[in-house]
This record gives C-alpha cells, structure tokens and sequence, in this order.
C-alpha cells in the first residue's frame, strides 16, 4: 500500500516527530525523504524496531545523511541502537501516539492516493484482476483512510497488520490474503517499493514486481529477484493487460 498505491512519506515522517516530540522530548532531526529512505531496510521493518532506530539516532545527535554515507549503515544503526536503548514503556506510548497521529482526520485528509497507484488499480480491476492490498499498517488507519477517499470498491481486500498476523518479511500474511481472495499464489504478482516486499514475495511463492517509490534503489530490488521494475503501478497494469493472455 505504503509507496505503492498510498502517498504516505509526509504523513509517516511528521507521525515520527510527533511520537519522538511528545514522549520523549527529542528532535527528529531529518526529511521526509532521508526517513523513507531508511524504512526502506529489510532490517528496520517493523513499526517497533523503527522507532527504536530513530529514538536512538535522535539520542546520539547523528545526522541521516552521516549514517547513510557511512560504508555499513546497517550496522552503525544497530550499535547506535545497542547504545541509545529505549524503555519498554516509552516505546509503547511512541507507538500509541505515532498512530494517534496518523488516523486523526486532519491529518488523514492530508493523505492522499499516489495517483499512478490508484488509476493502476482502478485498471487492473477493470481488466478482470483481483487486487488485494498487504500493508504492515494497522487496520485502523487503513480502514479510515481507506473509506475516507472512498476507494472501498478498488480492493478484493486489505489485509493490515492486525489481520496479517505476523509481519512482513514473513509470507504468512501474504499467504493468508492470496486464500481470502482467491488466488493462487504461483499466479499472483506480489507488487512492492521495498526489500522486504520483494522479500515476503519470494518467501510465499509469488511472483515478485517493484515500482520506485524512493525507498529503495533499482538495483537492490533487481539484486533481490523482483522480475520487474516499474516506475509506479499504472506503468504495470498497462504492461500486464497488454500481456494478460500470459496470465488469465
């Protein structure tokens, strides 16, 4: 969803500095871009772990654009997050308040559809595909902007993180919404904008395709096995409906 069908980055950014703000007087001291860019690590997927990552970046006064010019940011980060650790509590309550911000509806009205996404769904469908939408969001905030932009009857079904079960990179929610849908998962193109959607992809049996968001690079999304690498969804629905004969 996120990157994909969902113009989320602003929103997930500012979401971010109001959790670090309010519960623990600290300064996210980045752009909207350097944070995708960062959620973009198969390693820091989960919500959790991220507002671990950027609680610690914040503690330590490190600069994003330091880290990712270092030779292994990756593991920079995990020192930074061994030595800046965050109380259990704390955590919760950056949780709570990250997505109290999210789904408050002046923020949700600033929301909106990527519009290559949404004209890619909307194609997709009337071309007689099913679509399904897997996001590590809670099915809270997905369901309220969801219905918001009333955009209801675009999916088969959204599955978030509640309903997924266990997130991504695991293929168990990616498995379990192919079942609701009815599709086969050998048969089912797995479209993301991150390592870990190529990942997850891979990991049920599904067939892997990418489109650049800017949380990934090109090549670490080819380097992982996405067959196909678009630039949003529309350029993939035309792609698959000029060759759907491959695929009914």
């Amino acid at each position: 969803m996120e990157g994909v069908v969902r113009d989320s980055k602003n929103a997930f950014h500012h979401a971010y500095e109001y959790s670090l703000a309010s519960v623990c007087k600290l300064k996210l001291d980045t752009n909207p871009e350097k944070t995708w860019k960062l959620r973009g690590f198969r390693e820091f997927n989960s919500q959790r772990t991220f507002l671990k990552v950027i609680y610690a970046i914040a503690k330590s006064n490190e600069g994003f654009s330091k880290i990712f010019w270092k030779k292994y940011p990756i593991d920079y980060i995990k020192k930074l997050v061994k030595e800046n650790p965050i109380s259990k509590d704390a955590l919760d309550m950056m949780e709570g308040r990250y997505l109290e911000y999210l789904i408050a509806p002046h923020i949700l009205r600033r929301i909106p559809p990527i519009r290559a996404g949404k004209r890619g769904v909307r194609i997709l469908k009337e071309q007689g595909f099913k679509v399904g939408a897997l996001t590590n969001s809670s099915d809270i905030y997905n369901n309220r902007w969801i219905k918001r932009r009333k955009m209801e009857n675009y999916f088969d079904g959204v599955f978030g993180a509640e309903e997924a079960g266990v997130q991504k990179p695991e293929p168990d929610g990616l498995i379990k919404a192919c079942e609701k849908i009815k599709t086969k998962l050998d048969k089912t193109f797995y479209v993301g904008d991150t390592e870990v959607d190529v990942i997850t992809a891979k990991k049920a049996g599904c067939i892997p395709i990418a489109v650049l968001s800017g949380a990934t690079e090109r090549k670490t999304l080819r380097d992982l096995g996405a067959t196909h690498i678009f630039k949003s969804l529309t350029e993939f629905a035309f792609w698959i409906r000029d060759n759907k004969t491959d695929f009914k």
